[in-house]
């Protein structure tokens, strides 16, 4: 236990370092984990003698990132995206495994390797992208919601990929291993569809009333979503049912991808899931073939240079005939040109298999490093390259841009964040939504969150002092943000944050929050509060209203039959 203790110490801080190192070439930490295990494992500066150890941790990791994938994976979304986004995402996937297998066998891989290895070369790295379009707040424009859509469905076709995989596994367990190969199939699609039943009836049955009781917990919901991801996916990859740890945590977050709380339970699972994925991409390294790196560094160009420059192309011919202009394709476009931590998953999971070899995976990671290294720059550059290279991007303009004109460019900007929607903000909405102005609601409540939904506004369960919430309502842009929660610590952590994630903007929203008395009032107007909601002093300005009225006691009966009717409508 010492030696895992000071293993696993010496491997994060080494992590750290080579991080510390990458970031100052602005390059993702992915690069940085993957060089770490190359330090620990090819390069042979410090041996692992836990490495059995490091590797279970990493299928942790590999579980809870599936988890969430499956819990911000919303299906009833595919729909939504319309036809133009599914069409550009499936042609991009079909495209690229054409090319891509024929690339591959030009260049000599068999069959199998090269059919895994086309289809992960079309995936591309949804945490790196979306990282770097928050950075560049570029989240709500029209090019990122389309890449939004293309991801949403790339990760659920890797899915199904996964799944399948999956089957395939379980033929050579000792409960399918004397089956025919067309029984195995049957045997799975049942077993699937079975999981599939039992979870959805839990998702929709027994979960709703189980986090209405711990929606208010954060440790008891913690431990909750760990539990049910980690069980389920150790209950799947039992030889009787047959499926991978993967799939379990996939199925453990789409069952809980209705309930209000998802984002708060993604924030809460997010780090520890970083945590656990960093040692996945070092085991990853570790495992790199370097003595045989001659002859995979001529695949690797070629097969890098088709992700850096055949995915946007293919995705920019697609979107151009889709009706889009070239400068919305190539934005779109340059976010592909990388390959993504699911092409990594479904080649180690072909290693496991014994369909692939050692040399095939340390191809896909050479082919990852290069790539994700060069496409964030692309990314970050993206609008400077365009305008370098608009003379030619100008022929991708097949139909003049005419989708365009139909799409509505609105955004989550100029918006209003409502904070508390429970006692005072409740009374808020009506009068919010007789404005033109956008609004989203905020509160920690799910049972609150789920009845705004049901109401059809747009509402997010969680704190807004967490960054990942106020990623989700684009805080930085809000027009108004009123607070009607009680607590003033909350209230004084949510004007920090505020003022952090509008540090450096030239307009900042307006603010108007409560307090409980005078001297709450006056620090708040010490902080830069636009106007404070003091109920004492709002209800002595009411009162005075209704004292001055002719018929005191007609007046107050009114006023009485009023508010008990609001009491019941809340």
């Amino acid at each position: 236990m010492n030696n895992l203790f000071f293993e696993l110490t010496t491997v994060l801080i080494l992590a750290g370092l080579v991080s510390f190192l990458v970031s100052l070439l602005k390059q993702p930490s992915i690069i940085a984990y993957i060089l770490t295990g190359v330090v620990v494992g090819p390069l042979g500066y410090y041996r692992l003698q836990q490495g059995d150890v490091f590797s279970a941790l990493a299928e942790i990791g590999i579980t809870l990132l599936l988890f969430m994938v499956g819990l911000q994976l919303d299906v009833a979304q595919l729909r939504r995206l319309g036809k133009t986004v599914l069409f550009v995402a499936l042609g991009q996937i079909v495209f690229t495994t054409g090319i891509g297998y024929l690339i591959l066998r030009l260049l000599g891989l068999g069959t199998i390797p090269s059919l895994y290895l086309a289809p992960a070369l079309t995936f591309s790295s949804t945490i790196i992208v979306v990282k770097l379009l928050g950075e560049k707040k570029d989240m709500q424009s029209l090019y990122g919601k389309l890449v939004i859509g293309i991801f949403l469905t790339q990760d659920f076709v890797a899915i199904l990929i996964l799944i399948a995989l999956s089957s395939m596994g379980s033929s050579s367990s000792g409960f399918y291993s004397n089956l025919p190969l067309w029984q195995t199939v049957i045997m799975a699609l049942v077993r699937g569809l079975i999981l599939v039943l039992v979870v959805w009836w839990l998702s929709a049955k027994v979960f709703p009333k189980i986090l209405q009781h711990i929606g208010n917990n954060d440790e008891l919901m913690l431990v909750f979503s760990l539990a049910w991801a980690l069980g389920l996916a150790s209950f799947v990859s039992l030889p009787i049912v047959g499926f991978s740890l993967e799939i379990g945590g996939f199925l453990a977050g789409l069952s809980l991808a209705r309930s209000g709380v998802h984002y708060e339970i993604s924030g809460k699972i997010k780090p520890i899931r970083d945590f656990f994925i960093i040692l996945f991409f070092i085991v990853l390294g570790s495992g790199l073939m370097l003595d045989n790196l001659s002859a995979l560094t001529g695949p690797a160009i070629w097969l890098s240079l088709f992700v850096l420059i055949g995915n946007p192309l293919i995705v920019m011919v697609l979107l151009g005939l889709a009706g889009y202009k070239p400068r919305t394709g190539f934005l779109a476009g340059v976010t592909v040109a990388q390959v993504s931590e699911f092409s990594l998953i479904l080649v180690t999971s072909g290693y496991q298999l014994g369909h692939l070899q050692k040399q095939d995976v340390a191809l896909m990671t050479l082919i990852a490093i290069v790539t994700i290294g060069l496409s964030s720059y692309m990314i970050m550059y993206a609008t400077q390259i365009f305008e370098k290279l608009k003379f030619v991007f100008k022929y991708f303009d097949f139909r003049k841009g005419s989708a365009e004109k139909h799409v509505s460019t609105a955004v989550l900007k100029n918006h209003i964040i409502l904070v508390g929607a429970h006692r005072l903000g409740h009374h808020l909405i009506d009068a919010l939504k007789k404005h033109k102005t956008p609004f989203v609601i905020v509160d920690f409540n799910p049972e609150v969150v789920e009845h705004y939904i049901e109401l059809g506004h747009l509402a997010v369960c969680g704190d807004i002092t967490d960054g990942f919430i106020q990623e989700q309502v684009n805080l930085p842009f809000a027009k108004l943000i009123i607070s009607t929660v009680p607590d003033f610590n909350d209230n004084l952590s949510l004007i920090h944050s505020i003022k952090a994630a509008t540090a450096g903007k030239r307009n900042h929203p307006k603010l108007i929050f409560i307090a409980q008395d005078e001297a709450e009032t006056k620090i708040l107007y010490e902080h830069g509060i636009d106007y404070v909601i003091s109920p004492h002093f709002m209800g002595g300005l009411h009162l005075a209203k209704i004292l001055e009225g002719r018929e005191l006691s007609t007046g107050l009966k009114k006023l009485r039959e009023h508010h008990l009717g609001m009491i019941s409508n809340s």
